[in-house]
C-alpha cells in the first residue's frame, strides 16, 4: 500500500512538471528528461509518460525515438512481447537509421527468449543485409534463413545460412539447416558433405548436435539409395540419446530395401519392447507384419496385426470423434500447454485427459505446433507478471493497452495453435485409416497364405526340403562373435538393438 501511494505521489508531481515543461522546452530536450527517468531505473513511471507522449501529435517527429525508449523500458520490465512491438515499429519506420540497428539487436535477444524463429518473418523483406549490426549479423542471417526455409525457398535459405560465421554459437544449427536445404533440393552429395562436416565439429559421442548430424547423414544416404552406407551410420547412433528409437525405425526401411529381413525383425523386437510402450508407432507394426508375410510366418503375423488393432483402432475412433467435435480445439491447446509445462518441470506424466498420450507426443513433434505452444507458455508468464504490477500503472492507459495487446495475442496464438492441431489430427486420422486399410489387406493375404500352406502340407509338396536358416541357432551367433539377447519383453536400454531374430522361413 505504501509503495503504491508513493508511486501515485511521484507520478502526480511528474505530471504537473511534464505538462508545464512541454510548452517551455523542445521535444528533444523533454525526451532527454524522460529518458533520464528510464536510465535511473524507474521503468514504471517512465513507460507511462513515454506511452502518453507517443500518442500525441506534438512529438510526432520524435516517435521513433519514443518507441525505441519505450521498448527498452518494456524489455527491462520483462514484458518481451510488448517490447518487440516497439522495436518492430522502429525497424519499419526509422528512415534515418539512427535506431534501426539497435532495435534489431534488441529484437534478436527477444527472438532468443521466445525460441520463435518464424515470429518476425514479415521483416525479411524490410531489412537489408547492410542494416545488420555486426553483433547480431549471424543471428539475423540464421533467423531469416529459417523464414526462407519455411517458405520452401531453399536456395535463398542456403544463402542466408552460409552467412553465419563459423565462430557463432549458432553455426552448427545453420550448418544443419544448410544440409537440409541441400537435401530438399535433392543434392544428396552436397547434403551428405555438410552433415559430415557438422558431425566432425563435435567431439562427444552423445553430443546432441553430432548425433543429429549423423541422423541427417543416414537419411540423406537413404534418399540417395545408398542403403549399406546408411545402415552403418544408423548403427553408430548411441543408445542413450533421444534419436536411438528413430534410428531403429528408420534403419528398418534400409533393411527392407536391402532384403535383410532377419535384421529388420531384430529391430522390430527392440521397437516393440516395453521400453517404448507409449510411443506412437503404428507404421512399424504394419512393416513387421509385411516382413512376416514375406517369410510366411503367418501366426506371428496374426499376433502383430491383432496387437495393431487392439492399440490403434481405439485411437483412430478417438481421433475421429475429436474431429467431429469442437472446431476451435482450445481444450486440446490447453492440454498441450499443461503437458509441456509438466514435462519441462520433470513431473511424472500420465495419459492426457483429452488426447491419448501417443497422439499428444505425435502432435508435439510438429515443429510449428511445438513453437506455438512454447510461445503461449511465455505469453502467459508475461501476463502473470503484468498482474503483479501496481494498480495505478494497470489502470493507466499503458497498462490497459498492455492487457489488451497480450490478451489479443494469446487468443490469436491459441486459435492458430488450434488450427494447427486440427491439421495434425486430420493427418493422424488419414495415416491411421491408411494403415488400418493395409492391415485388412494383410489379413486377407495372411488367410490366403495359410490356405496355400495347408494345401501344400496336405500334398507334402515341400515339407522334406531344407528350410532357409533351419540350422542357424543361438550357438551360431555365440560362436561367430555376435551378441545374442532373447526377447522376453524386458525394458532395459542396454538390451535394445541387440536382439537377433532366429526364426526360419516357412516359404519354398
Amino acid at each position: 500500500m505504501i509503495n503504491n501511494f508513493l508511486f501515485a505521489i511521484a507520478f502526480l508531481f511528474f505530471n504537473l512538471f511534464s505538462f508545464s515543461a512541454v510548452s517551455k522546452v523542445s521535444p528533444t530536450e523533454y525526451l532527454k528528461k524522460v529518458s533520464k527517468i528510464i536510465e535511473r531505473g524507474d521503468y514504471l513511471l517512465g513507460s507511462r509518460e513515454l506511452y502518453r507522449l507517443g500518442r500525441g501529435s506534438y512529438f510526432k517527429k520524435n516517435r521513433v525515438q519514443i518507441k525505441y525508449t519505450l521498448g527498452i523500458a518494456f524489455l527491462e520490465m520483462k514484458l518481451y512481447h510488448l517490447a518487440s512491438l516497439q522495436f518492430v515499429y522502429v525497424i519499419r519506420n526509422d528512415k534515418r537509421g539512427k535506431y534501426k540497428g539497435r532495435a534489431l539487436e534488441k529484437l534478436s535477444f527477444i527472438l532468443d527468449y521466445f525460441k520463435g524463429d518464424l515470429l518476425f518473418c514479415p521483416l525479411i523483406n524490410e531489412v537489408k543485409e547492410y542494416d545488420y549490426p555486426n553483433s547480431v549479423k549471424s543471428q539475423l542471417s540464421f533467423y531469416f534463413g529459417k523464414c526462407a526455409f519455411s517458405k520452401k525457398n531453399f536456395r535463398k535459405a542456403r544463402s542466408y545460412f552460409s552467412k553465419v560465421s563459423s565462430s557463432s554459437p549458432i553455426y552448427d544449427r545453420a550448418l544443419y539447416y544448410k544440409a537440409l536445404s541441400y537435401a530438399e533440393e535433392n543434392k544428396v552429395n552436397s547434403s551428405a558433405n555438410a552433415f559430415r562436416q557438422l558431425a566432425s565439429l563435435k567431439i562427444g559421442i552423445t553430443d546432441t548436435n553430432r548425433v543429429a548430424a549423423l541422423m541427417g547423414l543416414a537419411r540423406v544416404l537413404y534418399q540417395g539409395e545408398k542403403f549399406d552406407d546408411s545402415i552403418q551410420v544408423y548403427r553408430s547412433i548411441p543408445k542413450d540419446t533421444p534419436y536411438f528409437y528413430d534410428s531403429l525405425l528408420e534403419n528398418s526401411w534400409n533393411y527392407l530395401r536391402s532384403g535383410k529381413f532377419r535384421s529388420a525383425l531384430s529391430n522390430f523386437q527392440s521397437l516393440h519392447s516395453i521400453f517404448y510402450g507409449d510411443r506412437y508407432q503404428p507404421e512399424s507394426l504394419i512393416l513387421r507384419a509385411y516382413v512376416y508375410l514375406y517369410i510366411c510366418k503367418y501366426y506371428e503375423m496374426e499376433k502383430v496385426l491383432n496387437f495393431f488393432n487392439a492399440i490403434y483402432k481405439p485411437i483412430l475412433n478417438e481421433v475421429t470423434r475429436s474431429l467431429k467435435g469442437n472446431k476451435n480445439y482450445n481444450s486440446y491447446v490447453k492440454s498441450a500447454l499443461t503437458y509441456v509445462k509438466n514435462k519441462q518441470d520433470g513431473f511424472n506424466l500420465s495419459n492426457d485427459e483429452t488426447l491419448p498420450k501417443p497422439i499428444m507426443e505425435k502432435v508435439l513433434k510438429n515443429d510449428k505446433f511445438y513453437s506455438l505452444i512454447n510461445y503461449l507458455v511465455k505469453l502467459n508468464q508475461e501476463k502473470d507478471l503484468l498482474d503483479s504490477f501496481p494498480a495505478e500503472w494497470k489502470r493507466d492507459r499503458v497498462g490497459r493497452n498492455a492487457y489488451y495487446i497480450l490478451n489479443r495475442r494469446i487468443k490469436t496464438t491459441q486459435n492458430t495453435a488450434g488450427k494447427e492441431i486440427y491439421s495434425n489430427l486430420r493427418a493422424v486420422k488419414s495415416d491411421l485409416e491408411r494403415l488400418y486399410t493395409s492391415s485388412q489387406y494383410l489379413k486377407y493375404d495372411m488367410l490366403k497364405g495359410k490356405r496355400d500352406y495347408l494345401k501344400k502340407k496336405i500334398s507334402r509338396k515341400y515339407l522334406d526340403k531344407i528350410q532357409i536358416d533351419e540350422k542357424i541357432t543361438r550357438s551360431y551367433y555365440i560362436q561367430n562373435g555376435y551378441e545374442y539377447w532373447p526377447f522376453d519383453g524386458e525394458a532395459w536400454l542396454d538390451e535394445l538393438g541387440n536382439y537377433h531374430y532366429l526364426g526360419r522361413q516357412n516359404c519354398e
